[in-house]
């Protein structure tokens, strides 16, 4: 009886294919599943997504390697000795502001004529708050002394000038009359201490607005004084 004669199977595995011919092998897939080359395969885990890199922000750097000096400190003085010196100012600028203010008056006139001027109060000024600021360093507490100090300088030789001048007045007045009149005139001690009330309306009377306004001038003079040298 015979028997149907099937062809050998060729080494390798290969299952033949219709007609007698063996199966020719396909494209070599990726390990673990199917897929393209390009893409892994199903079923093994893909890789994690790397995480975007935070930009790093430059660090400041400091010329040479080292952090930029403090800001200097105020320079620092003694209150007590600035406020002493002041006032030792305010006394010496008071009695060479009435000084100024006698020289410049005509007393030969009737009535006298009193010349103003606002570069006196404006040197007063000026006097006080070097002081100021060369002893009591940099202390707006000690400007606001300063210029209170100046504002009291010009005020009181305004006043002892004005005392100075009526001296000059009633001497020249007795001088003309002549006997034992020139003994009885008041000196301007006795009519600044004695008589300040009757100094005080005289003065008022014949004061105006730019009287007022040159004796502003001396604080404004002592404060700004302070500031410029206390700054240096």
């Amino acid at each position: 009886m015979s028997q149907n004669w099937q062809q050998p199977q060729q080494p390798g595995g290969y299952p033949q294919q219709p007609g007698g011919y063996p199966q020719q092998p396909g494209p070599p897939q990726q390990a673990g599943g199917y897929g393209s080359p390009q893409q892994p395969g199903y079923g093994y885990p893909q890789g994690q997504p790397q995480q975007p890199q935070q930009p790093q922000q430059p660090q400041q750097q400091y010329g040479g390697g080292f952090p930029p000096p403090a800001p200097p400190a105020g320079r620092q003085g003694n209150p007590l000795l600035a406020v002493g010196a002041a006032l030792v100012a305010t006394i010496v600028g008071a009695f060479l502001y009435a000084f100024l203010l006698s020289a410049l008056a005509d007393t030969d006139k009737t009535p006298p004529e009193v010349t103003q001027f606002a570069y006196a109060g404006v040197l007063v000024g000026a006097l006080i708050g070097l002081a100021i600021a060369k002893l009591g360093g940099r202390n707006t507490g000690l400007w606001v002394v300063g210029a209170i100090l100046a504002l009291a300088a010009v005020f009181l030789g305004e006043l002892y000038g004005y005392a100075m001048i009526l001296h000059d007045v009633v001497s020249n007045a007795a001088e003309k009359l002549g006997g034992g009149a020139s003994s009885q005139v008041l000196s301007t001690n006795e009519i600044f201490f004695d008589h300040f009330s009757d100094l005080w309306d005289a003065w008022k009377e014949d004061s105006d607005a730019l009287t007022y306004i040159f004796i502003a001038l001396a604080p404004i003079a002592a404060v700004s004084t302070a500031y410029r040298i206390s700054n240096r």
